[in-house]
């Protein structure tokens, strides 16, 4: 039989956030950036509907009516979206559309483990992107100075995952300004939603217009609460969809995941609420770990990276084992930190007693 290629070889297995030790309590997961408060109420009621009636006959291959929706929200054209199963299928799907063996992709440095599978999986290089050592920043200086013939791809996590930053509009211009247009630039806004509170950031939508090697990426897996369903979707020029959806699988989102989305899209406010509470207690984390003289990497989105030189395998256990679950970062090779998700209020009181008892 005859082997699989080289560079499957040089992918590590992706590894979710709610794999723990047998001795944890799992009570309070705040490992995995989800949504504590699930999905709007419309949306289980669309689930219901679905499984009384909808579970023998194949989905809607294109998707048509959720696209519809999404364009209806998001006021961009119908033609220029693709929905898949999570955001996640679409970066891979992209990476099949346009890698060939030996190209390059940019990557930054600790970038969602995701788009370095992708590129693998296609027989092409990743080449990381170095941050800055301050709070890990992306600079775009860096990104173009990396750049070279062999460059086909950039994934730019925007904001990141684990590291919760972005590039903000100025600095996102120069780069799509610069960089020549045989160059793909893949914008991974799966936080996009939580970006509400910051004036400078753009998930980057009004590009693709004049700038065809742009694509923007989305997800409903954060903030509207379907990470179970799978279901995310693409903004790209024509040229992009066309072409992507010549491979996609014929029915990659079941009618489930259809009806789920467009009934988030029809209850906005359940999911600014929710924002809302992020917003609010992940300001509370960042104070309660400031007070416990613990260091964190500033975030906008619904988790906070936290870095404890030296002590943070021992925190990770403490709040394991008494019913809290976050995430270390060694799969990123990001050792003594951990990325903390934002609960609910519950959650997150029992995560600031135990920091606290720990920090005595």
């Amino acid at each position: 039989m005859k082997s699989p290629h080289a560079s499957i070889y040089q992918i590590s297995p992706y590894v979710a956030g709610n794999v723990v030790p047998a001795d944890f309590i799992f009570t309070h997961n705040l490992a995995s950036n989800e949504n504590p408060f699930g999905a709007s109420p419309t949306v289980y009621n669309a689930i219901a509907t679905f499984v009384e009636s909808k579970t023998h006959t194949y989905p809607d291959g294109n998707a048509v009516k959720l696209r519809k929706k999404i364009s209806e929200t998001f006021s961009i054209p119908f033609q220029n979206i693709l929905c898949g199963c999570g955001s996640e299928e679409l970066l891979h799907l992209l990476a099949r559309t346009y890698l060939s063996p030996g190209d390059e992709v940019l990557i930054p440095r600790y970038g969602f483990s995701v788009y370095n599978i992708a590129v693998l999986s296609a027989s092409a290089v990743p080449i990381f992107v170095e941050r800055e050592s301050k709070n890990k920043t992306l600079n775009v200086s860096s990104i173009i100075a990396a750049v070279t013939p062999r460059t086909r791809m950039i994934y730019i996590d925007h904001p990141g995952n684990p590291i919760g930053n972005f590039l903000d509009y100025e600095a996102l211009t120069r780069l799509i300004q610069t960089v020549p247009p045989t160059v793909m630039i893949i914008l991974d806004a799966a936080y996009a939603e939580y970006m509400n509170t910051s004036e400078s950031y753009t998930a980057g939508h009004e590009f693709i217009e004049k700038h065809p090697n742009v694509v923007v990426a989305r997800s409903f897996s954060k903030a509207y609460g379907l990470a179970g369903v799978r279901l995310g979707w693409m903004h790209a020029a024509e040229t992009v969809i066309d072409a992507v959806n010549r491979i996609r699988a014929p029915f990659n989102t079941s009618t489930l995941a259809q009806y789920a989305g467009i009934a988030a899209l029809g209850d906005l406010e359940f999911v600014y609420n929710a924002i809302a509470h992020t917003h609010e207690w992940r300001k509370k984390l960042d104070t309660v770990l400031c007070e416990n003289n613990m260091s964190y990497i500033p975030c906008c989105t619904n988790f906070t990276l936290v870095h404890l030189p030296g002590r943070a395998t021992e925190l990770y256990h403490t709040l394991g084992k008494n019913g809290i679950i976050v995430r270390p970062m060694t799969m990123y090779k990001l050792t003594d930190h951990l990325r903390i998700s934002i609960g609910t209020a519950e959650a997150m009181t029992a995560l600031f007693k135990q920091i606290q008892l720990f920090n005595k």
